[in-house]
Order: C-alpha cells, then sequence, then structure tokens
C-alpha cells in the first residue's frame, strides 16, 4: 500500500512539472539592446539584471549590446560603477544611456607633477573632460575653454585665422609684467595651447590658487593650465574619425559714406577755407563743380569691405586617432588636418598635428613612456594689420568713389600708377593682392619618461623633454604698394628666421600611505631643470626688377640691393628647480596640505637669484560628519588656502649692463685688424640695468565651498579670493644726468580681488533624455595700492593709437586701466557767439573782437565771472578761424576759463564688473544638442578705429572715407545751392547776404555731430568712449547618431553627424565691429583700433569610430 501511494504521488509530480514547463518557456522573452554613457560612447560591462532575480543577469560587450532573457512583464536594472542606474521594461532594441553619478564617481584632477581625486582636493581647481570639449567644433584648445570656467576669461584677440587667443585667470597678477598663465602640456611648459586640437584632449585642469600653483613656484603666479592628451589604450584597436566643413563670413560690417556722401563732405573739406584754393582746384579736377555732385546719388559705391572682407571660405578639419594594445605595450596616434582660411582675401592658417602616446610595461614594477608631438603651422596672407600704412583702417577709410573717372569706365580696383601718384592712397585691395606673407612653423617635441616602483606605494618618475621650433617668415611688398611706394616704386622683400629650443628634466618621488583608509598621506619630492635660448635672422632687400613676384624675390634675394641685415642671440634663460608636497586627510573629512618649492633663474643677478614659495591649505567635509542628516545636501565641503607664486615673465637682461655697437668712434673705427676682425666702439645700451631687480611676488588668499545636492545632480561652488602683487615690476623716473630717464624697479604693489560662482546640473533627467546646464560668474577688481615715493599717479601712452597727451591712467587708490580724456559736452551752438561785423565773420568768440588760433583777447566773462577760451587743445579749426558753433565742446573740469590737458579726467574703466558663462546640452534618443554663451558687463571701450573715420586727418590729396552718420554732421556749405542759391556757397560767411547768420543757423538746425573736417588731431574724450557690454552666443550644435543596430552592420561602432553655428549672435550696444578686444591686457587695454573683424561660420560635421 505504501509502495503504491509513492508511486501515485511521484506520477502526479511528473505530470504538474510536464504540465508547468511549456507555461514557463512561453513567458519567458528575449531582452537586447546598448548601452552608453553621456558622451553616446559604449558602455563596456554593464551588468543588465532581471529586476527580483539576480541570478538572472548578462554584461555588455565591447559595443555595450547585451541580450537577456527574463520572464514575460518583468523589468530589467541596467548598472555601471560611477553611473546612475536605470530600470526599464524588458524590450527589444532598447537604447539605455547611462548618465555619470557625480555623488559616487571618483574624479581624478591632474596637478601637474601628481593627480589627486577631487574630493580630496583643498585648492580651486576648474576642470573641463575631452568629451565635454568634443561636443563642439572648435579650432583649439583655448577657445574651447571660452566661458566654460568661473574666473577664466578667455578672448581671442581679432578674427584673423589663427589669431592669439589671451586667457587670463583671475584677472592675472601683474600690470607690467605678462599675465599669460603657466601652460603644461602632458607636463612640459609650452607658451600657448592655441595648435592643440580639441580632439587630442583627454582633459584641461585650470589651477587658480597658490595651494595647487605654488608647486610650480616663480611659474604659477598667473593660474596654471594643465592639459593632458589622450592616453596610450589597451585591449582591441579602436579607430575614431572626426571631420568637419565650413563656411565663414564677416558678422558684422560698419556704416561708411556712400559716393554721394562722400563727394559732399570732401567737398566741403577742401573749399572752406580761402587759404584752401588749390585745394578746391584739386577736388574740382578730380570730383566736379559744386552742381554737378548731385550725379554721384546714381552711381553705384564700391564698398571696400566686401571687396577686401567679403571672402565665404569653404573650410575643413580631419583627425583620426588609432588606440590599443596589449597589457604590456599600449599605444595612442593622432593625426590632424585643419585649414582655416580668412574672410580677407588670401588669408588663412593651415595646421598640421600629431601626437603619438606610448607605454611599455617592462614588469610589475617599471614602465617607460614615450610621447613624441609634432606640429606643422602655415600662415599665409597679409592679415589685418599690413594692408599699406594702417591695416584694416586703410580699408575702411579708402574712398569709395574715383570721381570722375567713374564715368570714363575706368576699372577702380585696377591700380593705375598714375592715379595712384596723384591721389597719394595705395589701392586696398590691390595693396593685399601684392602684400604677401607666407609663414612656415614647425615645432618637434619630445618626452620620455621612466617610471619605477621598488617598494609598495613608492613611485619614482623620471621625465626628459625637448621641444625645438623653427620659424621662417618671408614678406613681400608689389610695386605698387605703400612699402614699395616708399622704395622707389619698385618691390621690397624680407625673410626672417628663428630657432628655439628648450628642454626640461624633471625627477619625483611620491609616496602614499592609507592606515585603514582613516589616516591617508601622501608625499611628493621633486626636481627640475629648465633651459631656453632664441636665436633670429632678418634680411630685408629692396629695388627688385619691377616686375619680380613674390617667388622671384625670395628665391633670388642677391638680386636686390640689402637694407638691414640683423642677427640676435638670446640670452639663455635657465632655472633649477626643488620642490615637496605633503597631503594628509583623516577619512576624507579633514583635509591638510602644506607644499614650498625653491627656485633659481639666470633672470635675475646673483643674490637675487633664489625665490621660495611656500603654501597651505586645508578642507572640512562637513558632510561625512556622522550627525549630518541632511539627505538632499549630499556633499558640502569648506576650503580653504594660503600661499606665494612668483612671476618671472620678465626680460632675461634687465640686471645685465648691456652694450651697443657705436656707430661712431675714435681712430682706427670700422678698420681691419690683423686677424680679419673689425674695431669697434662699444657703448652702453638702451637701458638701465639694475641689478636689484628681483621676483614679483602674489600672495594669495582663497576661501570657497563645494556643494552637492539631490544626490549629484546639482553642484554649486562659490569662492573669494584676495591676490596682492608685492614687488611690482615698472619702469620708474631717475636722474636723467646718467643718460637715462627710466629703469625698470621693484617699487609697487597691487591688490586683486574677486568672488567665483560655479553652477551645474541636470534640470531633466530620464531613461532616454537628459538636459542639463551650467552657469558661471566673475566679478574681479585689481587696484593699485602703492607705486612709490615719487609718484602717486602717472598717465601712460596709450600704445597701438595714441593721442600724444597719455590716454590712461595709473594711480594709487585706482583701478588699472583707467581711461584718461575729455568730457563730450556737444557742439558749440550759435548762442554760444554773436556777429563780428567789423571782421566781417559769422561767428567769433563771444565777446571778443579777433581770435587767435582759439585764444580770445580781451573776452568778457560769462555770469559765473569765467571766461572760455576755446579750443586751446585741438589746434586751428579747418573751417577757417578756430572757434565756430558746431565745433566739439569739452567740459572746462577746473573753471579755469581754459580748455587745456588739465581739464581730462578718468573716463572710462577697462575691467568688466561681471563676466562668465552658461550653456545648455542636452540628449533625447539619438538626438543631442548644445550650446554655449559668454558676457561681459559693464566695462568701457575706446573706440579709435570711430575716432579715425570721424576726423579729416590727413586728408590731404588722399580723400579719406568716414562714418556715414557724418553725413548728417554740421555743415559749412550750402552745396545744393537750395539756402542761398549759389552752389557751395560758405555758410558762415554769408556776410554779403541779408540774414545770412539765420541762413546759418537754419541749415544746422537740429544737427548734434560736428563736421570731420575740424577734426585732424587724435584727441581722447567720451564721446568715443564706449559701454562693451555683451552678451555672446558662442555656438549652437544639434547632432545625430545612427542607430547601433544599423551601424554595426556596417562595422561601425558609432555615427554622428552634426551642424554647428559659431558666433551665431551678439547682443550688444557697441558700435565697433566687436567688443572683446584686448580686455585686461597690461596697462592700456581695450583699444579698438585696426582689428581684424571677426566672422560667423556654419559647420558640418562626423564622429565616426570603428
Amino acid at each position: 500500500m505504501i509502495k503504491a501511494k509513492k508511486l501515485f504521488c511521484r506520477v502526479c509530480m511528473l505530470v504538474m512539472l510536464f504540465t508547468a514547463l511549456p507555461s514557463a518557456l512561453w513567458a519567458q522573452v528575449e531582452c537586447t539592446g546598448t548601452v552608453t554613457d553621456s558622451a553616446n560612447e559604449p558602455v563596456i560591462g554593464a551588468t543588465v539584471v532581471e529586476k527580483g532575480n539576480t541570478k538572472n543577469a548578462a554584461i555588455t560587450d565591447i559595443d555595450g549590446n547585451f541580450k537577456i532573457k527574463v520572464a514575460q512583464g518583468k523589468k530589467v536594472v541596467i548598472s555601471y560603477i560611477g553611473m546612475v542606474s536605470q530600470e526599464v521594461d524588458a524590450g527589444t532594441g532598447l537604447q539605455i544611456k547611462l548618465q555619470d553619478d557625480a555623488a559616487t564617481v571618483e574624479e581624478v584632477v591632474v596637478l601637474g607633477y601628481t593627480s589627486r581625486a577631487r574630493k580630496d582636493l583643498t585648492g580651486s581647481v576648474g576642470s573641463i573632460s575631452g568629451a565635454k570639449l568634443q561636443q563642439v567644433p572648435v579650432s583649439s584648445a583655448a577657445v574651447a575653454l571660452q566661458g566654460k570656467i568661473s574666473g577664466v576669461q578667455v578672448t581671442t584677440v581679432d578674427g584673423q585665422p589663427g589669431a592669439d587667443v589671451n586667457i587670463r585667470i583671475r584677472g592675472g597678477s601683474s600690470v607690467t609684467q605678462t599675465n599669460e598663465p603657466l601652460y603644461i602640456v602632458d607636463g612640459f611648459q609650452v607658451s600657448n595651447i592655441n595648435d592643440i586640437p580639441a580632439t587630442d584632449i583627454a582633459s584641461i585642469d585650470v589651477l587658480k590658487d597658490a595651494s595647487l600653483t605654488a608647486i610650480y613656484g616663480s611659474k604659477g603666479g598667473n593660474g596654471v593650465v594643465v592639459v593632458t592628451t589622450k592616453s596610450a589604450g589597451q585591449g582591441k584597436v579602436s579607430v575614431s574619425f572626426n571631420a568637419n566643413m565650413s563656411v565663414s563670413k564677416l558678422s558684422k560690417k560698419l556704416e561708411l559714406m556712400d559716393a554721394s556722401e562722400f563727394v559732399k563732405y570732401q567737398y566741403q573739406w577742401h573749399s572752406c577755407n580761402g587759404t584752401r584754393s588749390s585745394n578746391g582746384k584739386f577736388f574740382r579736377a578730380n570730383f566736379g563743380n559744386p552742381y554737378d555732385l548731385d550725379m554721384y546719388s546714381t552711381l553705384p559705391s564700391h564698398d571696400w569691405q566686401d571687396e577686401v572682407m567679403g571672402e565665404t571660405p569653404l573650410n575643413y578639419s580631419a583627425n583620426v586617432n588609432i588606440s590599443g594594445g596589449s597589457e604590456k605595450v599600449r599605444f595612442n596616434a593622432s593625426l590632424t588636418q585643419s585649414e582655416d582660411k580668412g574672410i580677407i582675401m588670401g588669408s588663412g592658417v593651415r595646421r598640421t598635428n600629431m601626437n603619438i602616446k606610448s607605454l611599455i610595461k617592462v614588469n610589475d614594477k617599471l614602465t617607460i613612456q614615450i610621447n613624441p608631438k609634432f606640429t606643422y603651422r602655415r600662415d599665409m596672407g597679409a592679415g589685418g594689420k599690413n594692408i599699406g600704412t594702417g591695416g584694416i583702417i586703410d580699408v575702411l577709410k579708402y574712398r569709395p568713389t574715383n570721381g570722375l573717372r567713374e564715368f570714363g569706365y575706368v576699372d577702380p580696383s585696377y591700380a593705375d600708377p598714375l592715379e595712384e601718384e596723384l591721389f597719394k592712397y595705395t589701392n586696398p585691395k590691390n595693396d593685399i593682392m601684392l602684400n604677401e606673407l607666407l609663414k612656415h612653423s614647425y615645432t618637434s617635441t619630445n618626452a620620455f619618461s621612466v617610471e619605477w616602483k621598488p617598494i609598495k606605494n613608492l613611485t619614482l618618475r623620471s621625465e626628459g623633454t625637448i621641444s625645438l621650433k623653427w620659424l621662417d617668415n618671408s614678406r613681400f611688398w608689389g610695386a605698387l604698394t605703400d612699402e614699395g611706394s616708399k622704395n622707389d616704386n619698385l618691390p621690397v622683400a624680407q625673410i626672417t628666421n628663428e630657432r628655439s629650443m628648450n628642454y626640461v628634466w624633471t625627477n619625483t618621488a611620491n609616496y602614499s600611505l592609507s592606515l585603514n583608509d582613516t589616516h591617508n598621506m601622501s608625499f611628493l619630492l621633486g626636481q627640475e631643470i629648465y633651459h631656453s635660448d632664441k636665436r633670429a635672422d632678418l634680411v630685408k632687400v629692396v629695388h627688385f626688377p619691377v616686375a619680380f613676384t613674390s617667388r622671384d624675390a625670395w628665391n633670388h634675394m642677391s638680386d636686390g640691393t640689402p637694407k638691414q641685415i640683423t642677427s640676435t642671440l638670446s640670452t639663455p634663460n635657465r632655472t633649477a628647480s626643488f620642490f615637496g608636497q605633503a597631503n594628509y586627510n583623516y577619512k576624507h573629512r579633514y583635509l591638510l596640505s602644506a607644499t614650498l618649492r625653491a627656485d633659481g633663474s639666470t633672470k635675475f643677478a646673483p643674490g637675487n637669484q633664489w625665490g621660495y614659495f611656500p603654501s597651505v591649505s586645508g578642507a572640512w567635509t562637513i558632510s561625512e560628519e556622522s550627525w549630518w542628516k541632511v539627505k538632499w545636501m549630499n556633499q558640502l565641503k569648506i576650503r580653504a588656502a594660503f600661499g606665494l607664486t612668483g612671476n618671472n615673465g620678465i626680460n632675461d637682461d634687465l640686471w645685465r649692463q648691456l652694450y651697443a655697437i657705436q656707430s661712431t668712434g675714435g681712430p682706427g673705427f670700422g678698420e681691419m685688424t690683423q686677424y680679419g676682425d673689425k674695431y669697434y666702439a662699444n657703448a652702453s645700451g638702451n637701458k638701465f640695468f639694475n641689478r636689484d631687480i628681483k621676483w614679483e611676488t602674489v600672495v594669495t588668499r582663497n576661501l570657497a565651498a563645494d556643494i552637492q545636492l539631490f544626490d549629484g545632480r546639482v553642484t554649486i561652488t562659490p569662492e573669494f579670493y584676495w591676490n596682492t602683487t608685492k614687488d611690482m615690476l615698472y619702469d620708474a623716473d631717475i636722474a636723467s644726468v646718467l643718460g637715462y630717464t627710466s629703469q625698470q624697479q621693484n617699487i609697487g604693489q597691487v591688490t586683486n580681488k574677486g568672488i567665483e560662482l560655479a553652477v551645474s546640473g541636470d534640470i531633466l533627467r530620464g531613461s532616454d533624455y537628459v538636459l542639463s546646464a551650467n552657469f558661471n560668474f566673475g566679478m574681479n577688481k585689481m587696484k593699485v595700492d602703492r607705486l612709490n615715493g615719487s609718484f602717486t599717479e602717472k598717465a601712460i601712452a596709450g600704445g597701438q593709437w595714441d593721442s600724444g597727451l597719455n590716454d590712461y591712467m595709473l594711480k594709487e587708490g585706482g583701478e588699472v586701466g583707467l581711461i584718461y580724456g575729455f568730457v563730450y559736452d556737444g557742439l558749440y551752438g550759435f548762442d554760444e557767439f554773436y556777429f563780428d561785423p567789423t571782421n566781417n565773420y559769422q561767428a567769433v568768440p563771444w565777446g571778443s573782437s579777433a581770435a587767435d588760433n582759439g585764444t580770445s583777447k580781451n573776452q568778457a566773462p560769462r555770469e559765473d565771472g569765467y571766461v572760455t577760451i576755446i579750443n586751446e587743445v585741438s589746434g586751428t579749426s579747418n573751417s577757417g578761424i578756430a572757434t565756430l558753433p558746431g565745433k566739439v565742446k569739452f567740459k572746462d573740469l577746473n573753471g579755469d576759463g581754459r580748455i587745456t590737458a588739465e581739464d581730462r579726467t578718468v573716463i572710462g574703466r577697462t575691467t568688466p564688473r561681471f563676466q562668465g558663462g552658461f550653456g545648455f546640452s542636452g540628449q533625447w534618443k539619438n538626438f543631442d544638442f548644445v550650446t554655449n554663451f559668454t558676457y561681459m558687463l559693464d566695462f568701457d571701450i575706446n573706440n579709435a578705429t570711430a575716432y579715425t573715420l570721424s576726423s579729416s586727418k590727413g586728408n590731404k590729396n588722399k580723400f579719406y572715407n568716414v562714418l556715414s552718420k557724418f553725413s548728417d554732421g554740421w555743415q559749412y556749405n550750402d552745396i545744393s545751392g537750395e539756402l542761398t542759391g549759389t552752389p557751395g556757397d560758405i555758410l558762415y560767411k554769408l556776410y554779403y547776404v541779408e540774414n545770412g547768420n539765420e541762413i546759418y543757423e537754419r541749415a544746422n538746425m537740429g544737427r548734434t555731430l560736428w563736421n570731420p573736417t575740424d577734426v585732424i588731431n587724435n584727441l581722447t574724450h567720451s564721446y568715443f568712449i564706449e559701454d562693451g557690454s555683451f552678451l555672446r552666443c558662442n555656438d549652437l550644435t544639434i547632432g545625430y547618431t545612427l542607430p547601433a543596430n544599423l551601424t554595426k552592420k556596417w562595422g561601425v561602432t558609432k555615427a554622428r553627424f552634426y551642424v554647428s553655428a559659431t558666433n551665431l549672435f551678439i547682443i550688444t550696444g557697441y558700435s565697433g565691429y566687436d567688443p572683446e578686444v584686448d580686455i585686461q591686457s597690461g596697462l592700456t587695454p581695450c583699444i579698438d583700433y585696426n582689428r581684424y573683424p571677426r566672422n560667423r561660420s556654419f559647420v558640418f560635421g562626423t564622429n565616426i569610430t570603428f
């Protein structure tokens, strides 16, 4: 009986098993998909688990693909270390995009000689990843930083292809020396990062305070930019291809007079003064009589901005990257080729970059790295500053019509030598076509390092890098160019060759120790030697045969007449350094760091060659405390730092007594010696040496907080800094009895204070979409604390554009970069003058009976007791006597009744009150987008270009054009004859016409601008000091990544296509080409003069990975 029961149970169990099995098999479904990260790269090794059944799991392959069978109706959970897990419904062809988990990922920051986890940092650093850089097509790593990091100001000098990019970290530290930060690329110091392709970069870290920059000692005073290029890969060989093509155009044009406005203005210039009868005849001979000028209203004007800057070039960039290797040998090789043609005809730059990184792991203790780099750059075209005598200014000033020649069907773009001799001014288009520049630059940088780990936690590293640079710069000016006209109307050529060599040898020992992950310590000791030198040779030759082309001249320099031959050998610059650093943290909660570096430099005399630069910093991660219970704030860390850095960016020979060859000498001067040499007498050089020169020392203080909210979705970093630069180098006045008037001395002190704020986070986040935003803000003010005992303020010449009255002011208690000049007070009106029947003049100074170059005689006082003596600064007016209604008027600030240089005051501030950037990025399924903005608010620009285009300085026989708005300016002539009946009548001399004064006044009723004929000298005044505030859309990029299941059939891991626009728009009230000029550059910033205009580009590109 028992056996029968057992048998029955077994049969029942078998029946139930076979009944249930088909149901179970029927309920299972296959789930497939691909897992990628935020940069659309496949995530290898991600875990895919059936929810509720951890035993049923799969991992993604090398392409990010997975396949798993799960119960019907179940969900799957996809996870990966350092990324936010996702839970989705099971299905086929799933596209899973995992986002970085800011709360768990261990982000590592490269600090130059070492690296550290971001959570253990005690100093101020801003970082950007290579993946972020590559989202937007940019020409270089420097441009890619624009608007991305708080406190870092990135400005392009102008729109010329390959133009220098200035980077200022917290406004810089010096007012007289360089404010460029130190650039470190893969451990080697370079002069800039303008030619490094963004596609080569793994990360950029910007070190901003002394706790991080003191390790660089005398070179770290202006901050440090550390660039790390992509490292050698491991595993299956991966090939990526990135390419784009773009078209560019001029983003803005200035409004200049057309042909009709121009001839009427020129008639006034040539006819206003009776002493200019010859000039009037010259005008009539070339442009016609006053009653003929209306014929120009139907004549097309020549727009030289279109002719010269109207190119729409097609540019390209292509990059190939190969990475892979075994556990023992790894490599990464990159080749980039790009061409960026300019909007000015014939200008452009072509670059070729090659970067190879290889790693050889000899054994578990010994590793060798080899990193050769090569860069070739070719610059073409005369560029913006080499057109005629003035560059872009010459293009803008060139006449829009050739006068009566237009009606003789003469081609205005053809430079007739007779015409140019008559008009005394070369055609700018011709000047560019015959003004050639060809510059070749080759840079080879080779790095080799050995890393040995003799015992646990100890790493010894020795690295040597040598960089060689060759520069060949060839220039040619044709016979009809301005330079050719100065040399008997014959071609001129010049060739410059430069050779430079830098090397650095660095040895470091790094030891780390952790006791139960409670007490964590690391120690760094290092030594470094740096050397650089340079040689330059220049040959300039004139009087080539008139038919010579540029290639003829460069290849046959002996066929001309040598004019200048020079050779310069720089003094070798050497620095020896010793440094050390200690870091400690307790459970990553309390953190301390200390650094000391000693630098010895040949830039200073013995006794002053060594400088010592310590720093100390600490942090408290409050959120790591056991009592911290704020769940929505998952990180709160307070940081503080103090330290000293230096600035050795000075000339090499300030402390040496230099000698120059004397042009004349005593007996035997220039005669041959018995050895074939010549006797020369030596004289003192052109500067007075100072053996007491020493380092500019920068004292930095920093207080900051790191805040993360909502599981790392939002990050906020506020910072406050206070830097003091002591022993500031400046040209101090000395007694002229020594033969010199100034000497470089350590005499000043400046203070630089500011605040920064950086905010970033995900606004929206889902399984197949994300929307992120970032914002940064900076406010900076540099004040002069002390100059020296002999003076408390000093006026400074304006650099590239100067009125001769020193247009900038440096004074104790004031900001750096103050613009100094007259306060514009409109125009003099008729009520300030009266008709003088004795002299038969319409208007003379009020209360006088005569005028002498603007200085009134026997002038009656005004009601307030003062007299007004007009135009003492500006000089004699072109339109008769010096003082007339319609003349530019300045405020008499000192109330002495005279307009003199003492009436100048501060009329502009060049440091932006607020600056920064913001951006948005997002992804939805396979679509992505990114847009970035930059802004600068509340700063002034000296618009010297506009001043030049509102004056008649140098107009004689050249017929300069001016801004079109001055066609509505003050009128001195009745050109049409509508008022007087006689075309061309001079209105202020209508003494023979009844009510002539009323006619003159009626002709100028409501006019608020002067006539450019009255401005014949450069003079800085507030009318041309403009607010430069702007908001710029730097770029907008929209991309689409093809589905992985489609590209896999082609053997492609990822294929992304995108369209992009750069410099898409700018919101500003500034009237010039662009408000982003040389901001915060030395003592005379923000002068907008002769700038190569910026372009707007539209790009189509692709990123493909095999």
